[in-house]
């Protein structure tokens, strides 16, 4: 029968021409999804201020220089008289100009703590985008999974209207020659209506899924995932050993904790060495006035007044006593990192848990698969027998009707088998962090 090999065709292509093309169309989908995320690009924009907040670090190594100008009025000021002159030694209205600078010459590397510190931050940023790369390439391969689902289900569903378009068929000639009841005819109506029920709902899951995959990749997804393509996406195959092997260095949430124990432990060193000192160099040059006392409140002239100066120093800063400030962050930032190890122990024991699962999802299905094609071709053979009976009037409309149906439930467990499978070897590479685009 015609429609057997339509099913077949659909259930069964493996062919490697098909295998490249869906590979590539998956892979242009996910590009598509990452290049358009806004959410991506508002994690890429934290890369960019991490950068930023390093080169702020790096900033405190170089020299801070400043410049000052400045008008001030003192009232009153001292003055002393002397057998009738007065003298005022720091005029009313005080000017200054002078231009500074600051630089540490010696920190006791606190400096190239906090410099590595931002460095980790900005890696830290960085695996986050990767992993929301990633999250969203799963999220388009489990869309990916669903719509190839679904079209298969949608082509198995038309197949069953047809058997069942056909059936009405002989009915209608066997009603003209007297060997069958009108009951017959309108129970066959009912299951077409019922069939075409089912058809739209699996036409309709089935646009939900573009409808979300189209949101993903910020186009109309139709038309881009040709109907016959096969659940075989060439994702690797793993055990539960060799992908929790590889996610200690793949998965994206173990980076990340790594990259925090990396950004804990600076938090430690930075905190212990809150105590240690700083040396630096200042040293400033610039005018001001006031070098020349006011004798009888006469204003003496600008080249005596104003006059050139000059600060040079060292300068040697030391904590003596902050309440036990240092202390007491170094504790927090022990027990900060205390925490994260526990983390990776939570996240691992989840890793190998989830793992595990998919693992008994997936060889559950493949026994059941084996299981379900045996009953597909009983089923198609059952039902090209009952045809045969049916047509020459020995089998009767229940009778094929219920050979139909069992090929449909068949070739629907078959197919959900098959998803089911592809499902839980995703998840596996998912878990493992496989990056497959």
């Amino acid at each position: 029968m015609k429609f057997k090999y339509v099913i077949i065709l659909v259930l069964f292509s493996v062919k490697a021409f098909s295998q490249e093309v869906t590979n590539e169309t998956l892979n242009q989908l996910v590009r598509a999804a990452i290049d358009y995320a806004p959410k991506i690009k508002e994690q890429q924009q934290t890369v960019l201020m991490s950068d930023f907040k390093t080169k702020i670090q790096e900033s405190a190594q170089k020299p801070q220089i400043s410049t000052e100008i400045g008008i001030t009025r003192f009232d009153p000021v001292a003055k002393a008289n002397f057998a009738g002159t007065s003298i005022q030694f720091q005029p009313n209205m005080n000017y200054n100009a002078s231009i500074g600078g600051n630089y540490v010459i010696y920190d006791w590397g606190k400096q190239l703590v906090n410099i590595e510190r931002t460095r980790l931050e900005t890696n830290l940023a960085k695996t986050g985008v990767e992993g929301m790369k990633s999250v969203f390439a799963y999220q388009v391969a489990y869309l990916y999974y669903g719509i190839i689902y679904n079209q298969k289900a949608v082509e198995v569903q038309q197949a069953q209207l047809k058997l069942v378009d056909d059936n009405a068929k002989v009915i209608a000639n066997r009603l003209k020659q007297g060997d069958a009841l009108e009951y017959d005819q309108v129970t066959n109506q009912v299951r077409y209506k019922n069939a075409e029920s089912r058809l739209t709902d699996i036409q309709s899951q089935l646009e939900r899924q573009y409808i979300y995959l189209s949101s993903l990749i910020g186009k109309d997804a139709h038309g881009m995932i040709s109907a016959g393509t096969s659940f075989n996406l060439g994702v690797v195959d793993l055990s539960v050993e060799s992908a929790l092997t590889q996610a200690q260095t793949n998965n994206y949430d173990l980076k990340s904790l790594k990259d925090r124990d990396l950004i804990a432990t600076s938090d430690v060193k930075i905190s212990q060495m809150s105590s240690l000192p700083n040396l630096s160099a200042i040293a400033q040059v610039g005018v001001k006035n006031g070098y020349v006392p006011r004798i009888n409140g006469e204003q003496p002239s600008f080249a005596d007044d104003f006059k050139l100066n000059s600060v040079l120093g060292v300068k040697l800063t030391i904590p003596v006593y902050t309440g036990h400030r240092g202390a007491y962050q170094t504790e927090v930032a022990k027990l900060n990192r205390e925490m994260l190890k526990y983390s990776v122990d939570v996240t691992n024991q989840a890793l190998k848990r989830d793992l595990e699962a998919a693992q008994n999802d997936y060889n559950s299905s493949k026994s059941k698969l084996e299981l379900s094609e045996r009953n597909v071709f009983q089923a198609q053979y059952a039902l090209k027998l009952a045809n045969t009976r049916y047509q020459n009037g020995v089998l009767t409309n229940i009778e094929i009707e219920t050979a139909q149906i069992a090929l449909r439930d068949a070739q629907f467990t078959q197919l959900q088998y098959q998803y089911q499978m592809a499902l839980a070897k995703l998840e596996m590479n998912r878990l493992s962090g496989v990056k497959f685009w």
